[in-house]
């Protein structure tokens, strides 16, 4: 049996949508449609809010809560700057009864994200984990791709330094070559151009190149094409929240092939008898 500390609140890991801030596209009545009822549920009952950014929380929160609801709330920021002293808060609160919940910035939280930090924390304490689902952008993007999703490599933020950016991609290409699983990273918008272009200096030819944006809207950008095509064609590219994935495309069996190894398998099960 796993043992939990009963007397602790629980760390709720609560995704939030995946549309870009904007008034009409956060309009009330469009974000909770969003989500699901029974995280909607869930947020209402909880007053402590781990975030990566106060601003972002409280424009998501001050729509899907009530003007008393939200009055009572409490954040806790936790970013890529924070430290590991920055998790005494949040865990006091949970050791101390409360239920909080990580918000990220956008889709699933604690993947390519601090909030991974404390969820380790809570473990080592005791405290209860509860994951609920909605949207996550990476598995959309994968999904969209046309690429291999039986194998895939989840490889977060890759490195700022175009030098090294190069060699990464430059080994990672070749890996998916050699072992045929998919490649899948993520950066921020104002860098899709320099990505897409780094892309195709270092990434072997022959692999596919996937660029999945807008994700989670009416309109969602997927443009997935050989990394020989991306190279010789131009097209703008916009700057909005993307995921990017490289592989080879994912195929069936050749209908000869079926056909041949069916006629095996008949020969080899007479023999068996």
């Amino acid at each position: 049996m796993f043992e939990q500390n009963k007397k602790t609140g629980t760390l709720y890991l609560i995704p939030t949508p995946l549309i870009p801030y904007s008034p009409e596209t956060w309009e009330p009545d469009l974000l909770r449609a969003c989500l699901p009822a029974r995280n909607a549920e869930r947020l209402r009952r909880i007053t402590h809010f781990i975030v990566e950014s106060e601003r972002s929380a409280a424009r998501f929160l001050s729509r899907m809560l009530t003007p008393e609801q939200y009055s009572n709330t409490l954040f806790y920021p936790l970013s890529e700057h924070s430290l590991d002293r920055d998790l005494d808060a949040p865990l006091s609160a949970l050791t101390q009864g409360n239920d909080c919940a990580v918000l990220s910035e956008a889709g699933m939280p604690c993947v390519a994200d601090p909030g991974a930090a404390l969820v380790a924390a809570a473990h080592r304490a005791g405290i209860r984990v509860f994951p609920m689902g909605s949207d996550s952008s990476i598995i959309m993007a994968l999904a969209a791709s046309g690429l291999n999703g039986q194998s895939f490599t989840f490889l977060g933020y890759l490195p700022k330094s175009r030098e090294e950016l190069r060699k990464k991609l430059s080994a990672e290409g070749t890996a998916s070559l050699r072992d045929g699983a998919s490649r899948i990273f993520i950066e921020t918008p104002y860098r899709n151009s320099r990505t897409i272009q780094e892309c195709t200096i270092a990434l072997p030819e022959t692999l596919h190149l996937c660029l999945a944006g807008n994700l989670g809207t009416d309109e969602p950008l997927v443009r997935s094409e050989p990394v020989l095509t991306w190279k010789k064609d131009s097209f703008d590219i916009p700057e909005v929240p993307a995921v990017f994935c490289f592989g080879t495309p994912a195929s069936l069996p050749r209908g000869d092939f079926m056909r041949r190894k069916t006629r095996f398998n008949q020969r080899a099960e007479k023999g068996a008898l």
